[in-house]
């Protein structure tokens, strides 16, 4: 199929292509000015992936921060501008700085645009002509995500879908030797060797969800973060304010702010169009990123490299999501607060929480936002293979808590919440160990049966969201906890009884091994004793502790 000559338009503001899941549960497709116009209409983004939806709404994010970045006002106190604009969530006052930023910018969110196309290069090229089919705009294609789509859908994209995989490409493409570029001064024998991935591939993404798209905004907005002077304000701009991309990169690795970073350009795109769709596209490398120290990005957590760091010199990189266990073990990143009383020393080697969670912690119930609001927060990210060439795995998880959870006077329940997730885990791991007993009773050898741990684990998935939301301002975090261990000890062991009936009879009847010790005492291995060391085992992991008021 060749392309036409036909011009192309389709541009971002006034065309629709955001796939959004309204309030009442129907799915529309709206244009950016639509967004913003609809925000108090809208429940969440709902594209062809969660990870298409990360980066579409960092595009909405940076077109919010940078509207009020480059506003002809000093931020003097940015609490109480967040506050107001909560407020007004449903006024015009809201929106109508977006929507002239918009206007303002227009022509930069044209998608064929024939010298600045949205997101692209329009004159990338390479020696030998190289295209690729649409399936390479999809950095998610090798999951088989993409597979789902029949015939014809798998070698075309309509614009709107198109406009979408393309800012997913920039965050999350996938690593290795790509097509060389003209005019690219990296390029070597025709090759463009690896950059790394997109930078939200170096990253643990995290996104706070309030009641309405509106709310979404300002939840993960941390005006310290997009207001750090006004100076440093002014200089953070989103890709669409920058010079019209080419195949040369930046003469930089480090983002100006948040704004740049959320748009940063790690490939260099160019799609191709016949009839009206997108038909083929060609991906290079782009703007390279450095990763160690990162801090410009408020929508992810942060490591301590003990490796990498020297006395005086730490080194921190983005924290990426558990690929197993995702629930459970991001709790710890989200609830885990730096200990009030640590030293400078400590707090240098210590991980960080992302801008955003640690955010939340400051607000003021009286003045900001209902304690007993509900929120979510969506953990996203994805897994790669070797050299971060290919992706295996998508991560995405959504975990539902009261607002009070976050804030400062209400640690006691934040803690109690981590524990119970760490001794669930635990006492999930005590069942693995009782089914490696089974087996030892029936004759095997002893081996942990993972198995087992990960099945309860996942049955009480929504055990554990339902007693998250729980919590209220006037929740006894004591209470609260000891109630979900004995929900959790009632689980273990309904899981127990179901091993213990596909042990069988042998293990039933068990078996008994001679001590190697002259003087020691026989060892007897039968499902009671196996029972036995379970009961203990889960006495110790979810000991209850004195209920307070």
């Amino acid at each position: 199929m060749s392309e036409t000559n036909t011009v192309q338009s389709f541009n971002l503001v006034d065309d629709p292509w955001v796939s959004c899941q309204m309030m009442d549960g129907t799915i529309s497709l709206l244009s950016l000015r639509q967004v913003f116009e609809d925000r108090a209409s809208i429940r969440q983004l709902s594209g062809d992936s969660p990870q298409q939806d990360y980066a579409v709404m960092r595009v909405l994010l940076a077109i919010f921060w940078r509207t009020h970045q480059r506003l002809d006002e000093e931020i003097d106190y940015p609490d109480d501008w967040w506050a107001d604009l909560f407020e007004q969530v449903d006024e015009e006052e809201f929106v109508g700085p977006i929507l002239d930023y918009l206007d303002e910018w227009k022509e930069r969110f044209e998608l064929f645009d024939a010298t600045a196309p949205f997101m692209q290069a329009g004159t990338l090229e390479t020696s030998k002509g190289v295209r690729s089919g649409v399936r390479r705009l999809i950095p998610e294609a090798e999951l088989d995500y993409f597979t789902l789509r029949a015939g014809s859908g798998r070698e075309t994209l309509t614009f709107a879908e198109a406009a979408r995989w393309l800012i997913a490409i920039h965050a999350w493409d996938y690593s290795g030797i790509k097509p060389g570029a003209w005019g690219d001064p990296r390029v070597k024998g025709g090759k463009g060797y690896p950059i790394g991935t997109g930078w939200s591939g170096n990253t643990g993404g995290i996104v706070i969800h309030g009641d309405n798209l509106g709310q979404t905004l300002l939840l993960n907005t941390d005006p310290s973060e997009i207001f750090p002077s006004r100076e440093e304000a002014l200089q953070d701009a989103p890709a669409w304010e920058r010079e019209a991309q080419t195949s040369v990169p930046r003469d930089t690795d480090y983002p100006a702010g948040p704004c740049d970073v959320l748009t940063w350009q790690t490939r260099r795109v160019r799609l191709f169009t016949d009839e009206g769709l997108v038909t083929g596209v060609l991906v290079t490398n782009g703007d390279k990123i450095e990763i160690r120290n990162q801090f410009a990005d408020p929508m992810t957590a942060y490591r301590y490299s003990k490796n990498q760091s020297k006395k005086g010199a730490p080194v921190l990189f983005a924290k990426t999501h558990a690929e197993e266990r995702t629930l459970w073990r991001g709790i710890d990143a989200l609830l885990i607060r730096e200990l009030a009383d640590a030293t400078p020393a400590q707090r240098e080697t210590s991980d960080r929480r992302a801008a955003t969670i640690e955010r939340l912690a400051t607000l003021k119930s009286d003045r900001l936002i209902s304690r007993d609001q509900t929120i979510r927060v969506e953990l996203v990210g994805f897994v790669y293979g070797p050299q971060s060439s290919i992706i295996t795995e998508s991560i995405h998880e959504v975990i539902p808590f009261k607002l009070t959870t976050f804030l400062e006077d209400y640690s006691s329940q934040a803690n109690a919440i981590v524990s119970g997730a760490q001794q669930a885990v635990a006492a999930a791991i005590n069942l693995g160990q009782f089914a490696g007993f089974l087996k030892e009773a029936a004759g095997d050898t002893y081996e942990f049966v993972p198995g087992a741990t990960e099945r309860v684990l996942h049955d009480l998935q929504a055990d554990f969201k339902r007693w998250l939301i729980s919590f209220t301002p006037e929740t006894d975090a004591i209470k609260a906890r000891n109630a979900w261990y004995d929900l959790v000890e009632s689980r273990i062991k309904e899981h127990a009884t179901v091993l213990t009936r596909s042990a069988g009879q042998k293990a039933l009847i068990g078996r008994v091994e001679e001590s190697e010790s002259a003087t020691g005492s026989p060892r007897v291995f039968s499902t009671a004793t196996a029972l036995d060391r379970l009961h203990r085992s889960l006495k110790k992991t979810l000991e209850r502790t004195g209920e307070t008021r």
